[in-house]
């Protein structure tokens, strides 16, 4: 028996335009998130940040810098147990421009959120440590 049956590795967008961040909500469970998704086989977690944001949506972005890097253990509804190592880049959007930005089905809303927007409670649902990532890179930039 396999000890890791899903096992995959992933990556999240901190997109950054004029100072201010990219939440997006998602359509499933209504909780606040970044742009995010599981690399494909054969693609390198930079590649994979880029393309996810690409589907997600629609920006052409430029990979920045490695922020973060961890690795969890999940319980999906199945039951089952899934594992990922999670890569977080901080990305820009190509030349400044948000002009083409439209959001995929997998997500509901979405906000541009500075330093003081981060804490809204509103953007409650987003993970701690996503929230710690976004609150450093807004607050040192």
């Amino acid at each position: 028996m396999n000890p890791y049956p899903d096992y995959r590795i992933a990556v999240e967008a901190i997109i950054v335009h004029d100072r201010k961040v990219l939440l997006t909500k998602r359509a499933d469970d209504g909780s606040w998130y970044v742009p995010a998704g599981k690399a494909k086989y054969e693609e390198t977690p930079k590649e994979a940040v880029i393309r996810e944001t690409r589907e997600e949506t629609s920006l052409e972005v430029v990979s920045v810098e490695e922020l973060h890097v961890r690795a969890f253990k999940g319980t999906k509804a199945s039951g089952e147990f899934f594992y990922r190592v999670m890569f977080t880049y901080l990305v820009r959007p190509r030349n400044g421009d948000i002009g083409g930005f439209r959001l995929n089905d997998e997500h509901s809303d979405y906000a541009w959120v500075d330093a003081q927007g981060i804490r809204d409670s509103r953007y409650d649902s987003l993970q701690p440590n996503v929230r710690r990532i976004i609150a450093d890179v807004l607050n040192s930039r």
